[in-house]
């Protein structure tokens, strides 16, 4: 799936648009604890929080992420669309809440990102 499908199956709207939206996503991860995305979050994956912070931004950039979903319509501070510009890090703004975008992107064949092994249904 690339960001470009991503973005549309969650009915995102870019917040900082994606220079490249056809690249391949290497996964989906799912989190509001930047803790969890350093530790976890593989290169390339997709983003999906409620945290609307430039350590938002800061994090998915250090690994190398391919984009950042913010969820339930969240207010995005100039802040963290500076960031956004500085680190060339997509960011895209979804109505749906964080359970309904994992859902849908699941079902649209994006898969969990894992650092170790592969997900199996």
């Amino acid at each position: 799936m690339t960001i470009a499908q991503a973005v549309e199956v969650v009915k995102a709207e870019p917040v900082v648009p994606a220079e490249e939206t056809e690249s391949k996503l290497t996964g989906c991860f799912a989190s509001d604890l930047m803790s969890d995305v350093l530790a976890l979050a593989t290169p390339g994956s997709l983003l999906i929080t409620g945290l609307t912070t430039d350590q938002t931004i800061r994090t998915a950039a250090i690994r190398h992420l391919a984009a950042v979903i913010v969820i339930e319509d969240k207010e995005i501070s100039s802040d963290m669309r500076e960031a956004a510009r500085e680190e060339g890090i997509p960011l895209y703004r979804t109505p749906l809440s964080k359970y309904e975008a994992c859902a849908l992107l699941m079902n649209a064949g994006l898969r969990p990102c894992r650092r170790q092994g592969t997900f199996t249904r």
